[in-house]
């Protein structure tokens, strides 16, 4: 059972990132990430492009009826076009790769290292399972359509505080929405968010910003069926063990945190 318990997991990757269920509609099917109309940014007076950093990470939680089950991923990528006069005009698409899906629910490392095996078959995205179906289901995608309840609207206006390491910032908080894709199924979703944006030591406010780090500011819960996230075999057909484990033995939800960082493209 323990094999299983762990492959719950998947749904944390898929998560990564930014859904959050308190904006939720009909959910979509699509065929992989690139089943998501690009997000192209609004025009803007002081635009900036950011590029993801690949170490963007996520944490999960799923407390389960027979076991707590815990994850991280730990591979991202994307792009962001940011307006500093207008956050609410905010575009991008940001993805996480289940391929770097970790287990870390068990002290035994030979289990953490099955378990995690068998979550990202789960998720279709395993190396394992035929070439098609890993190229359409390894990232999980959140389009960003969005920025609303911005705490600052224009980063131009008002003072810079003091940050880490001398360095030069300013913070809002806001609800960001979109699209999340997910082993083929799309969501709208929307999460909370603190963004940080950083500055050189000798920046003035008009300035644009060295890197943005962009965090949830409370877990958001995603939650499998919606993404037909299922006990899997190596071919990718839902086993007899879906209907015995989730919801009854483990968790059929998801908490995640996360963060990524991005800096303008060079």
């Amino acid at each position: 059972m323990a094999r299983y318990l762990g492959m719950a997991t998947s749904v944390a990757a898929l998560v990564l990132l930014l859904a959050c269920d308190k904006s939720s509609s009909g959910g979509g099917l699509g065929a992989s990430a690139s089943a998501l109309a690009s997000s192209a940014a609004l025009p803007a007076s002081m635009a900036v492009k950011l590029t993801v950093d690949p170490k963007g990470h996520t944490d999960i939680d799923m407390p389960g009826p027979a076991q707590h089950i815990k994850a991280t991923t730990s591979g991202s990528q994307g792009n962001i076009d940011l307006d500093l006069m207008n956050i609410p005009a905010t575009r991008g698409e940001i993805k996480v790769d289940l391929q770097s899906l970790d287990l870390k629910t068990f002290d035994d490392a030979k289990k953490n290292t099955v378990q995690t095996e068998d979550a990202k078959t789960w998720l279709e995205a395993s190396p394992k399972l035929k070439p098609e179906l890993v190229a359409a289901n390894r990232y999980a995608v959140f389009a960003i359509r969005g920025v609303d309840n911005a705490s600052i609207v224009d980063l131009t206006k008002g003072p810079l505080a003091p940050g880490k390491d001398g360095k030069m910032e300013k913070k809002l908080t806001a609800t960001v929405k979109g699209e999340l894709l997910v082993h083929g199924r799309k969501k709208d979703k929307a999460v909370d968010v603190e963004i940080t944006f950083v500055y050189l030591a000798t920046a003035k406010p008009a300035d644009k910003p060295e890197s943005v780090v962009i965090k949830s500011r409370t877990p958001f819960v995603v939650t499998l069926d919606e993404h037909e996230i299922k006990p899997r075999d190596n071919f990718g057909a839902i086993t007899k063990e879906a209907f015995q484990l989730l919801g009854t033995k483990v968790a059929d939800t998801a908490s995640v945190n996360f963060e990524f960082v991005a800096a303008p493209a060079m």
